[in-house]
C-alpha cells in the first residue's frame, strides 16, 4: 500500500510516496519552495498539484505547521485551515482519505516507532525539528503530547527559534561552531524545562551533526534523526496508515 507523506514547512512542502510494508521506502521524494509573497495560493496550489499528478496513493497523511484539533488546523498566519478544507473537497471524489496532524509531530512520531529505535520508547523523549523555525514532539514512554510548541520558548527576550533555528545560522552566515553556541543555550533550557531522557535533533541540518555535536552538551541522549529531512514525510504516511488501521476513511 502506498500513501502519499506531505511535510509543510514554512517555506516549502517536502512529500514523497511511502511504502510501510516489509521496512520503509520513500519514493520520488522532493520539495516545493513557496512563494513568500501569496502564500495561501502558493501552499494551495502546490497541494492541489500534488494529489492530482503524484500517482497511485491509498491515503495522504498531511504535516501542517502548527496545532491540529479535531481536524481543523489553527494558524497564526496562513489561513492553512481554509487551504485543508480545499485538500479535502478536492480528494473527495476520488475516495482517498486525508488526515492532518502538526508536523513536527510527524517527524517524532517516524523517529520513534522505527524498529531500532526501542530505547526511544522507553521514558521522556523530545524530537526538535530544526528548520525555518523549531518544532518540537513530546513523548512519553512511546505515548505523544500533541501539539507542543517549545520553538516559541524565551531566550533573550524573543523567541528562541528566532535565535537559533537552523534558518537563523543561514541568514546571519554563522558558523557550525557559533550557532552551535546558540542552539547549546537553548537545549540547556529545554533540559532544565523538561529534563528528558533523550533528545533528537532532526530537520535537514541533523545529516550535518558531527559538524556541531563537539559543541552541545545535554543531561539527555542526544542524538541526530535518523531519517533526517524525510522524517516529516514518512511520520504523516504513517499517521495516514494508523487511521486507516483504526477504520478511518
Amino acid at each position: 500500500m502506498n500513501l502519499l507523506g506531505i511535510d509543510i514547512g514554512r517555506t516549502s512542502i517536502k512529500y514523497g510516496r511511502v511504502r510501510l510494508e516489509n521496512g520503509i521506502e520513500v519514493m520520488d521524494f522532493d520539495q516545493i519552495p513557496i512563494s513568500q509573497t501569496s502564500r495561501y495560493a502558493g501552499y494551495r496550489d502546490a497541494l492541489i498539484h500534488l494529489l492530482r499528478t503524484v500517482p497511485g496513493f491509498r491515503a495522504v497523511g498531511v504535516g501542517f505547521p502548527c496545532v491540529i484539533r479535531q481536524n481543523r488546523v489553527y494558524s497564526r498566519d496562513v489561513d492553512f485551515d481554509g487551504i485543508w478544507s480545499e485538500v479535502q473537497a478536492f480528494l473527495e471524489p476520488s475516495g482517498a482519505p486525508c488526515f492532518a496532524l502538526n508536523d513536527a509531530d510527524a517527524a517524532g512520531m517516524a523517529e520513534i516507532t522505527r524498529p531500532e529505535a526501542g530505547d526511544l520508547r522507553r521514558g521522556a523523549t523530545i524530537v526538535l525539528t530544526l528548520g525555518t523555525g523549531i518544532g518540537s514532539a513530546i513523548f512519553l514512554d512511546g505515548k505523544l503530547l500533541p501539539n507542543t510548541e517549545l520553538g516559541r520558548i524565551e531566550l533573550h527576550g524573543g523567541l528562541a527559534e528566532q535565535y537559533c533555528a537552523a534558518s537563523v545560522r543561514t541568514r546571519e552566515g554563522l558558523s557550525f561552531e557559533a550557532w552551535a553556541g546558540r542552539l547549546q543555550e537553548y537545549l540547556a533550557e529545554v533540559d532544565e524545562l523538561f529534563a528528558p531522557d533523550h533528545l533528537v535533533l532532526g530537520g535537514g541540518i541533523s545529516a550535518d551533526f558531527e559538524q556541531y555535536r563537539a559543541g552541545l552538551k545535554t543531561h539527555a541522549d542526544l542524538r541526530p534523526a535518523h531519517y533526517c529531512n524525510q522524517a516529516g514525510v514518512i511520520g504523516a504516511a504513517m499517521f495516514a496508515a494508523g487511521r486507516l488501521q483504526d477504520g478511518v476513511g
